[in-house]
């Protein structure tokens, strides 16, 4: 067994450098010249950008279906949604 753990070690601290670029966050995915830089990082937050519009746009399409659905349960079908509050909820927990 401790020929297994010491062959895995090995190999552990042999790969150490990819290991560290794959786990973890304190090295670039790629490694581009230095002229380069700037369009990387400009490329990067325009990723940023997109990935909140599309999430701002996930969330207005949630919230215009959640209204639509209030909508024909209360206007069309009559369905009426009520939530009921116990007496003595600004209270506090209830006894």
């Amino acid at each position: 067994m401790s020929d297994v753990f010491e062959t895995v070690w090995r190999q552990a601290a042999a790969n150490l450098r990819e290991l560290r670029r794959l786990a973890g966050l304190w090295a670039p995915p790629l490694q581009v010249p230095d002229w380069m830089a700037p369009a990387v990082a400009l490329g990067a937050l325009l990723a940023l950008a997109v990935a909140a519009g599309v999430a701002l746009a996930s969330i207005a399409t949630l919230l215009s279906a959640l209204l639509a659905a209030h909508l024909v349960l209360t206007e069309i079908l009559g369905i009426s949604l009520v939530v009921a509050v116990p007496p003595n909820w600004a209270a506090g927990r209830s006894a």
